[in-house]
């Protein structure tokens, strides 16, 4: 037990595998054990019956219908946010006089109910891509911006001196001692990001789509498809997962420094 405490301790890629292998099983004997207690089945069911609804969805085709329905929307869109967030983060962060003229506007957009105004952009947009393209935009989007004008004015002025002191231009600057110094807080702000991009799909899916896993959560709940619901919901989680995993290795790769 103690080696399996150190070893859960390491930050090394054996290690991260065990984590999420060791949290897996402990919620599913948690799980299990709930659903022994609560017996009906219209509220839980083991994980047994969701993993025999996932094998039916894949059978029948549904589950690919609905990953790629989701996958290509949620991912796209998610780049295009991040790409505007980044951008826009750099705007703020070189004006100052622009951080105090949009910066307001800006936050008061964030704390807006993205998801409330889901319908008018169906209205606007119709049932489909564009509507979830321009939803999980508004919602991926600000998380983004905040870290990356944050990251960028948090910079240690000591080491932008030192850079001027060796006659280093703006650009120079910006690419060897800003940049770097922001990238952490940028990817903190993508893995937020990539956590709202999928509420804010599966809500758009609910609202204005024929197929993807918020369709078929929908359906399945209209349906009280217990099973179904919960194994489209672990596929979400599982795409959360990922996202985290990849994020966490892009900042150890661009931001080696960090880990020492």
């Amino acid at each position: 037990m103690r080696r399996l405490y150190e070893l859960l301790e390491q930050d090394t890629r054996t290690a991260g595998l065990t984590r999420v292998a060791v949290s897996t099983v402990a919620v599913l004997v948690v799980w299990q054990l709930v659903s022994m207690v609560v017996t009906n089945r219209l509220l839980l069911v083991p994980p047994a019956e969701v993993a025999v609804a996932l094998v039916k969805e894949v059978e029948t085709g549904a589950m690919w219908t609905n990953a790629v329905a989701t996958v290509t929307a949620v991912t796209t869109s998610f780049v295009v946010s991040v790409a505007i967030g980044i951008a826009v983060g750099l705007a703020l962060a070189s004006s100052q006089a622009l951080s105090l003229t949009a910066g307001p506007v800006l936050g008061a957009l964030n704390s807006v109910p993205i998801i409330a105004l889901a319908p008018l952009f169906i209205s606007w947009l119709g049932l489909g891509f564009a509507s979830k393209f321009v939803l999980v935009i508004m919602v991926a989007v600000f998380p983004v911006v905040v870290t990356t004008e944050a990251g960028l004015r948090a910079t240690d002025r000591q080491l932008v001196e030192a850079a001027r002191s060796f006659n280093a231009t703006r650009l120079q600057i910006f690419t060897t001692v800003t940049f770097p110094y922001a990238l952490p807080f940028i990817v903190s702000g993508i893995r937020v990001a990539w956590a709202r991009a999928l509420v804010g799909i599966v809500v758009a899916e609910f609202f204005g789509s024929f197929a993807g896993f918020g369709f078929a959560i929908l359906a399945a709940s209209q349906t009280f498809d217990t099973a179904r619901v919960l194994g489209y919901v672990i596929m979400l989680g599982a795409m959360g997962l990922i996202g985290s995993v990849l994020f966490a290795a892009l900042e150890r790769r661009l931001a080696p420094w960090r880990q020492e």
